[in-house]
């Protein structure tokens, strides 16, 4: 018998065009989102350019359009020790709801009448994070135009000791001082702390994209403060990255600091959102998690296959290696209990083409995944050899063959490999233990027959894997 679902890939993009890059590889919701954050805010009106370019698409009538108001709401100013002022809750409530409004305006109702609006709980207390998203949804279901409209709620699996681990290392700093995730520190004796200005050279850009700063001659505390990049009254130029506190900060029912996130957190999570009256919740990883090579999936444990190990931001240093965070079984336990208290389960947190094609297969019950950064690659100038952009979440642009490796089987979805992994022995074993687990789940459950490629930085295809170049070694019973 066919399957019948109604499993979704939701692509985050940035314009016109990634949003047909989206729709031609099989995103069917297409979410306008600033890709320099975890959850960035995007303009209206770039938001009103992303609906255009869908409507002006073939697509099918399910194809939905999202938006965000932002990652954390409780910021309002930062002091110059880089401390978040708090608003009121009445305040944060308010002009949420107001921010909700404005996106879900901007996205209209052209498309679908059931757009989704997703709300970024970062940082905030249950009893606080919950009077948020209640007011979001309960505005949106008193407007006229606006009340088919879905609510998401955002929140963040974590794991400390990793993140503990990476923090130092110089280039998961650099990507963070280039997005602004950083404060100043006054404390030398602080480990944590580094200088930053040789950090700026060659990183940060004016909004012309040219460099700020060339030379580390260049850089000084008063052109720092004059670049806004350091506030009005600071003495140094020493900082300290942007950093992850334990759930329990935040969820006072939790019985440990739980530094990994734990099926108690999840449960927590789900409930908090269910009591909202929300339709759905998005299981994401923090900005500074996704720069640090920490994803959301943990692909260490059987059943599945582990790629992790072997997708390395450098070759020779196993400690870029991707790093995941909620085994299978954790996220099964998410799916289930969304399911239980009647919302539907997103999984985002730097979810690859590989272990996206093994969840599908795996759990037939989840309702959605989402991208941007898998799904999007270095993007060249063509008319200018060798012009191309920076090779980071900032700049990389969405490219429809690897939006094609995480959409679910049903609506064509392949398996890509990063093409530098078919020099390593022993990882070609393990990509082929993937391919043939994922074929044999896939036959078993009734998709359609699985395609695997090696593809480049570019998004481009560099070869197909031909299973049948192989004997299978393994089997769905296995």
């Amino acid at each position: 018998m066919k399957p019948t679902h109604n499993r979704r890939l939701l692509v985050s993009v940035f314009n016109g065009q990634e949003a047909r890059e989206a729709l031609i590889g099989g995103g069917s919701i297409i979410d306008s989102e600033d890709p320099s954050s975890a959850l960035g805010n995007i303009k209206p009106r770039h938001i009103m350019e992303i609906r255009d370019a869908v409507l002006s698409c073939e697509r099918e009538p399910s194809v939905k359009l999202s938006t965000n108001i932002g990652e954390d709401q409780l910021l309002f100013d930062r002091s110059t020790t880089g401390q978040a002022l708090k608003k009121s809750l009445y305040e944060i409530a308010g002009k949420s709801a107001q921010a909700a409004i404005g996106v879900a305006y901007a996205m209209g109702t052209e498309v679908n009448r059931t757009n989704i609006v997703k709300v970024g709980l970062d940082a905030m207390k249950k009893k606080e994070a919950h009077q948020v998203l209640e007011e979001v949804v309960r505005t949106l279901n008193r407007t006229d135009r606006l009340q088919n409209c879905e609510t998401m709620s955002v929140l963040f699996a974590q794991d400390l000791a990793a993140w503990q681990t990476r923090r130092t290392n110089e280039q998961v700093r650099r990507v963070l001082v280039e997005l602004r995730q950083f404060y100043p520190c006054a404390d030398d004796n602080d480990p944590l702390c580094f200088d930053l200005k040789p950090y700026v050279v060659g990183n940060l850009k004016d909004e012309q994209g040219a460099f700020l700063f060339e030379t580390l001659e260049e850089v000084s505390l008063e052109a720092l403060i004059k670049h806004e990049i350091l506030p009005e009254g600071t003495q140094h130029t020493m900082v300290r990255l942007n950093e992850l506190h334990p759930h329990s900060d935040y969820f006072d029912d939790l019985n440990d600091d739980a530094p990994r996130t734990t099926r108690q957190v999840i449960r927590e999570m789900v409930d908090m959102t269910a009591d909202a009256g929300a339709n759905a919740i998005m299981l994401d990883t923090r900005i500074q998690s996704k720069v640090a090579r920490i994803c959301l999936v943990d692909t260490a444990e059987k059943p599945l296959v582990d790629i992790n190990r072997f997708d390395r931001k450098q070759a020779d240093d196993p400690d870029s290696s991707r790093q995941g965070i909620l085994p299978l079984e954790d996220i099964r336990f998410f799916v289930d209990y969304c399911h239980y208290r009647n919302l539907e389960a997103n999984i985002a947190g730097s979810v690859q083409s590989y272990q996206a094609q093994q969840l599908w297969v795996e759990l037939p019950d989840l309702d959605q995944i989402s991208t941007r950064g898998a799904s999007s690659a270095v993007e060249r100038n063509p008319a200018e050899t060798g012009d191309e952009t920076e090779n980071s979440r900032k700049y990389r642009v969405i490219k429809r063959n690897l939006v094609r490796g995480l959409a679910p089987p049903e609506q064509g979805g392949v398996m890509n490999f990063p093409v530098a992994l078919k020099a390593i022995p022993e990882a070609m074993e393990t990509i082929w233990q993937a391919i043939n687990r994922v074929s044999a789940l896939r036959k078993k459950r009734g998709y359609p027959k699985l395609r695997s490629y090696f593809v480049d930085k570019y998004g481009q295809v560099i070869e197909e894997i031909k299973p049948e170049t192989k004997a299978a070694t393994i089997t769905a019973e296995q």
